[in-house]
């Protein structure tokens, strides 16, 4: 029997720390900030870059918003796809950003049918509509969130 005792002792001196050491709260701040740190991270992270994303998105819309002034006094495609460019590579970076600026003409409103912009209009609408389309497109890369594609477009009607 005296060989059981030295075991009994270890068990319960192993028992005595275990309930120590549940009952101490030490570290327990430290482990839950170590699980809780890589997912702040990743929040802080994911709203940074969507934050850029909408940032690159009001600098197309600022230089479609440019080109339509343009094109509302001058009324020149390249006056008007100089200004878009301008306003980009000021707010985007060289190159970044690519611009179309076209002038569609119709019988009615800028979704019917496309037609010459000398073609004399017949019915309801007598005279032909001219609409200048402004359009962009930005590849914007995020860094958490995936890869979009930016294509705003502005619709001019000129007559």
């Amino acid at each position: 029997m005296r060989a059981a005792a030295p075991y009994r002792d270890l068990c319960a001196r192993g028992a005595a720390f275990l309930r120590r050491f549940a009952r101490d709260s030490d570290g327990s701040s430290v482990v839950e900030f170590a699980l809780l740190a890589p997912i702040m991270l990743m929040i802080t992270l994911a709203t940074f870059d969507l934050g850029n994303s909408v940032s690159d998105r009001m600098a197309m819309d600022a230089a479609l918003r440019n080109g339509l002034q343009v094109a509302m006094s001058t009324g020149s495609v390249d006056a008007t796809l100089s200004m878009m460019q301008t306003t980009a590579e000021a707010e985007l970076g060289a190159d970044q950003a690519s611009f179309q600026v076209s002038r569609i003409c119709t019988c009615g409103t800028v979704y019917d049918s496309q037609v010459a912009c000398d073609t004399i209009c017949t019915g309801s609408s007598p005279s032909t509509s001219v609409f200048m389309e402004l359009a962009g497109s930005y590849d914007h890369s995020g860094w958490i969130l995936p890869d979009i594609t930016l294509n705003p477009t502005v619709f001019l009607r000129q007559r």
